[in-house]
């Protein structure tokens, strides 16, 4: 059983703090940390952050092989119809055909905890690079919800279009980061 350590409970009897305030969690690459006290909050401030999910928007950076061969960036961004990954983001260019809306099924690997079901996605911003022949990076901006690691490889069809389908061929996603979310 965990000691007590002085008056740590609110009014309602709830721990306010697990961990001295001396411990340091640790920090992402751009230097954001986690550091204590850390806080147990009710199950309502935890379903106010749910209700807000849903109008996130969330950028991913990734790595893919492909089993299509992939000559040039030029190839690569004309198959997937995004933009070079030089080029900004708020570009006019012809044969961008991103905000893109994807139809997502339940993905094999969460089917026994989430109800089966197709969901509507949007991949609002995509740029690529080839890294190699059969080596892709990928970098885009989705709306919350969109299982990314399925729009990749297309869960054995599952997932409508995707980076798969798009190609022509086998993606296998073998990095994934979060790079940031707009609130």
């Amino acid at each position: 059983m965990m000691e007590e350590r002085g008056n740590c409970h609110d009014i309602n009897g709830w721990p306010q703090s697990l961990v001295g305030n001396d411990r340091f969690h640790g920090s992402n690459l751009n230097g954001v940390g986690v550091s204590s006290p850390l806080e147990l909050t009710s199950s309502s401030s935890f379903s106010g952050l749910q209700a807000e999910t849903e109008e996130k928007v969330k950028h991913y950076g990734c790595i893919c092989w492909t089993s299509v061969i992939i000559r040039s960036d030029q190839e690569l961004v004309e198959k997937l119809g995004c933009l070079p990954w030089d080029q900004e983001e708020n570009s006019d260019d012809q044969c961008n055909i991103f905000p893109l809306e994807i139809k997502q099924d339940t993905p094999l690997r969460v089917l026994h905890r989430r109800s089966s079901d197709t969901r509507t996605r949007q991949i609002l911003s995509l740029s690529a690079r080839r890294i190699n022949d059969h080596w892709i990076q990928l970098r885009m901006a989705t709306s919350a919800g969109t299982y990314v690691k399925e729009f990749c490889h297309g869960d054995c069809g599952r997932t409508q279009p995707s980076i798969s389908s798009l190609l022509g061929g086998r993606v296998d996603i073998t990095e994934l980061d979060c790079e940031g979310i707009e609130m």
